[in-house]
């Protein structure tokens, strides 16, 4: 759900009618957030639920409160540290008192490349202002995100080997293919 909203966002990117990082964020987010509470609503998985179904999002893995962001798992932003009302709740009724999952937050950590393609999904536990859980996602069976940004797919192309050497007196600087 989340690595193909993302890439439905990244096929729809469009530089020559405006789009730029910040639309393509809100849509990628949007996309993922469409896709889970697709799911949550088809009732196929009754072990998923919404807590908050607005643009922050908070959905339910069993009874643990999830939401999503894009970063690396390691380096959390102050706002993705940042929990509501209805998570805390919901882990006060989950976990007991004095149990460490009670002080965690839960995220999925969605890990771009330099054009938004999806990496990584990781399911973290956060405490303070750390990482402390970290699981891989497998991505298995999931489509990569094949095209360039803003352009579709092209066929790849055979190159030639590259000619390596050192560079004698007779060789310039333009022109030369030797190092």
């Amino acid at each position: 759900m989340l690595v193909d909203g993302r890439h439905a966002a990244l096929e729809r990117y469009d530089a020559e009618a405006g789009d730029n990082g910040w639309t393509h964020g809100c849509r990628a987010f949007q996309f993922c957030r469409h896709r889970v509470l697709q799911v949550i609503d088809s009732g196929d998985h009754p072990w998923l639920t919404a807590i908050d179904r607005t643009l922050q999002l908070i959905f339910k893995i069993g009874e643990v409160p999830v939401r999503i962001y894009k970063g690396e798992a390691e380096d959390p932003t102050d706002r993705t540290l940042k929990q509501s009302f209805g998570e805390l709740h919901q882990l006060e009724m989950l976990f007991p008192e004095h149990d460490e999952g009670r002080d965690l937050a839960y995220r999925f950590a969605v890990e771009t490349d330099f054009d938004g393609s999806v990496l990584a999904v990781k399911f973290v536990g956060l405490r303070g202002d750390a990482a402390v859980l970290i699981w891989d996602v497998p991505l298995d069976g999931v489509s990569a995100f094949t095209g360039v940004v803003g352009r579709a797919a092209t066929e790849s192309v055979e190159l030639a080997s590259p000619s390596v050497g050192l560079r004698t007196d007779g060789d310039s600087a333009e022109g030369s293919t030797g190092v």
